[in-house]
């Protein structure tokens, strides 16, 4: 949402206008009111124990399991690989 740097109420010219605007302020604050409770709805939904926890394993248990693959691969298929080029 672009944010004007200066407020300019030239256009109100009537007491209708005046509420009018007044209303779509109230309207504006309540949305962003809104907004903010729904992102803290989702940042305690993300933080809660129960889906940060296996996120957080998943992230860091990942990364060392392929590792963990890698090296083993390598010791047992590097190991065939030297042993056929020593009998050859």
């Amino acid at each position: 949402m672009k944010k004007n740097k200066r407020n300019d109420y030239r256009h109100i010219k009537s007491y209708r206008d005046l509420c009018s605007e007044k209303m779509h302020l109230a309207y504006r604050a309540r949305y962003n009111e809104k907004q903010l409770e729904i992102r803290l709805l989702e940042l305690g939904y993300y933080l809660h124990p129960v889906r940060l926890v296996p996120s957080l394993v998943t992230e860091w248990a990942q990364p060392m399991l392929i590792e963990l693959k890698n090296r083993i691969k390598e010791y047992f298929l590097g190991r065939n690989r030297r042993s056929r080029r020593k009998d050859a």
